[in-house]
């Protein structure tokens, strides 16, 4: 948005400049059409009157290309603040559903939430028809397929997060699954405080981590710069 503003300054400011130029070009026209209606008037410096008029009329037509040219970027850059506004939104109603469906608590497992019983129970309809085993073969992405978090960058946790809830509803991962494989999915900084969670509170489920990956790189100055931005 600051960008855009700048641009429509600068266009207002050239529309000024060739307001100025609109009223020289005028006095400088009504001189030459002097100049050849008096036969007295030298022919050199009716001629250097012209050729001035000349210079400013092109000099005008640059700026006019220019202003056309800011108020072309400035429309493109309108369209992508809207598609970032977009996406803002996109993030910011993921994050919420992350917080609806997970009520955060001191750091004890988080095994009793309506959003876990509804996932458990759901696996517990599916796996004595299918085989967990079966399920994990055949349909689960390899350990490499799945992202990684190294807790650099401002939106990747919300990818991370969103990554892995969709292989959870498309391949129907179990909570144990993910559990086992968090160790190698999260990387330098992101790794470091995964293990210090781990020591200092145990071990939780998806659900928890979730939140707890919410609540360590969603803060409210993130938030408040993000917004800023868009």
């Amino acid at each position: 948005m600051k960008i855009i503003q700048e641009i429509q300054f600068f266009n207002n400011s050239i529309n000024v400049e060739l307001g100025k130029i609109d009223e020289k070009i005028a006095k400088i026209t009504s001189d030459v059409n002097d100049f050849k209606n008096n036969d007295t008037d030298s022919a050199k410096f009716q001629n250097s009157k012209i050729d001035r008029l000349d210079i400013i009329c092109r000099t005008c037509d640059r700026i006019q290309k220019i202003v056309k040219h800011t108020n072309q970027l400035a429309t493109h850059l309108a369209r992508s603040d809207s598609e970032r506004l977009k996406l803002k939104d996109e993030i910011l109603a993921h994050v919420e559903k992350i917080h609806k469906n997970y009520e955060p608590s001191p750091h004890i497992p988080r095994n009793s939430t309506p959003f876990t019983e509804e996932k458990h129970s759901l696996n517990g309809i599916l796996v004595p028809f299918l085989g967990e085993n079966a399920i994990s073969a055949n349909y689960i992405p390899r350990l490499e397929e799945w992202p990684k978090f190294s807790g650099e960058g401002e939106y990747y946790h919300i990818e991370f997060i969103r990554t892995i809830d969709m292989f959870q509803e498309d391949f129907n991962v179990s909570y144990e699954t993910i559990m086992g494989k968090l160790q190698s999915l999260f990387t330098k900084t992101a790794k470091k405080w995964y293990d210090k969670m781990r020591q200092d509170h145990g071990n939780n489920d998806w659900s928890g981590w979730k939140s707890e990956l919410v609540t360590k790189w969603t803060n409210n100055s993130w938030r408040f710069r993000r917004e800023n931005s868009f």
